[in-house]
């Protein structure tokens, strides 16, 4: 009995930003009349009709099912968009999914993110609580829910999963983990990078490497010539984004035109910008080692939220250097997150509380540019890109001795 009181405790925090969006909510369709009208009153960007990225899958399905290509064909979906998901997503049609199911779809989608973050994120500090009310109702995270974006489904699929292959076998719990990968990786492409979580040896790099192949190859048999598809209908914009294409552009715009001219109409010089920042950082890391584990705690990679931790900051990283990724990508820092808080529930230090702060306030970046918060951005891909690469260089060294910083298999 005491262990669910304890249990319960550390999530409070969670129900409580889940409770305070739910009534906010409540309150605004009161007020305002709609869900709509609810959103705005949160300052979320909401569309209408709601969950607009859920239709991206359920209008697109109805397309095929007149014999039509979603791929190419626009006038299914409400805002004149071509799909963008991999072709897997449109076998929801044998379930019974259609444009009709859409808002029980959102609604699934956005449960299945309130459990993530109740298995996720757990507090036994008060800094720590402080932290998540911050982190659940964020921008990011609303917007996600608003949308009712496919990359909730990611998230869950990737925080369930671990929690769970943590209590099998440890004989099995390689093999799993590379299906779970694989899953991911058919569903989205982008989490093929998760397999950085292997990367506790140079065994483990292998088993990376190996893992990485599994996932593309079944990426390209269930997805094949729809790949160039996927990536060309998926919009970048600077606006309600983050990455390296709203950074550099909030970074020149009041500096340089010739360079802000540059990183519009040469997104692979944004890329390759952003790949030399992130280099650079790696090697800081390392020259300023002893400083850098007095600020972040190591990242350990025997354990579930160390695991999580690994695969969010992997997926942020690339996401950045893509050029620009919506927002509500970011609910992928929460691993991270979850991370900082626990080693702010061991008292003994604070030393995670400033790159805390930096990514929790990288989770409310508002909707427009910002010049502030586009350096919010950077930094925060600045310290990622330190923290993971060095912890990623530490598992290579054939010498390298890892003991668990703390023990976050249990709940």
């Amino acid at each position: 009995m005491h262990t669910y009181l304890s249990i319960l405790r550390s999530r409070l925090p969670v129900l409580a930003g889940v409770a305070a969006v739910v009534l906010a909510l409540v309150v605004g369709v009161h007020t305002r009349g709609s869900v709509f009208g609810a959103w705005q009153v949160l300052h979320v960007p909401a569309l209408s009709p709601l969950f607009a990225d859920t239709r991206t899958v359920t209008h697109s399905i109805d397309c095929l099912l007149t014999g039509q290509d979603p791929y190419t064909v626009r006038t299914f979906d409400p805002w004149n968009r071509t799909f963008n998901y991999p072709p897997i997503w449109l076998g929801l049609r044998y379930l019974g999914v259609t444009s009709r199911s859409t808002d029980a779809l959102g609604i699934l989608f956005a449960i299945m993110t309130a459990f993530a973050l109740l298995l996720l994120l757990r507090a036994r500090t008060w800094i720590g609580a402080l932290v998540i009310l911050f982190a659940v109702p964020s921008s990011a995270v609303l917007f996600a829910v608003e949308r009712g974006n496919t990359d909730q489904v990611i998230f869950f699929l990737l925080v369930f999963g671990f929690f769970l292959i943590d209590r099998i076998t440890p004989d099995l719990k390689p093999f799993l983990k590379s299906a779970l990968i694989v899953l991911l990786t058919v569903l989205k492409i982008f989490p093929v990078v998760a397999v950085a979580v292997f990367v506790r040896n140079r065994k483990g790099a292998f088993l990376a490497v190996l893992a990485a192949a599994l996932s593309i190859a079944a990426l390209l048999i269930t997805c094949g010539h729809r790949i160039p598809e996927v990536l060309a209908n998926t919009p970048q914009r600077a606006y309600l984004s983050f990455g390296s294409l709203p950074f550099f552009v909030a970074i020149f715009t009041p500096t340089s035109h010739l360079l802000l001219a540059m990183v519009r109409h040469h997104p692979k010089a944004i890329s390759l910008g952003a790949l030399i920042l992130g280099c650079l950082s790696v090697i800081a890391g390392v020259f300023f080692r002893k400083r850098l584990d007095r600020l972040l705690p190591p990242l350990d990679f025997n354990d579930t939220r160390g695991c999580i931790a690994v695969a969010g900051l992997a997926i942020f990283w690339v996401a950045f250097l893509r050029g620009s990724s919506f927002d509500y990508r970011l609910i992928f820092l929460l691993g991270a997150i979850a991370y900082l808080v626990e080693d702010l529930n061991h008292r003994s230090s604070l030393r995670a509380l400033p790159a805390t702060v930096l990514f929790v306030l990288l989770l409310w970046k508002p909707a427009l540019l910002s010049s502030l918060f586009e350096v919010v951005d950077g930094l925060a891909f600045i310290v990622a890109s330190a923290w993971l690469g060095t912890s990623l260089l530490d598992n290579l060294r054939p010498s390298a001795a890892h003991p668990p910083t703390h023990s976050v298999t249990t709940p």
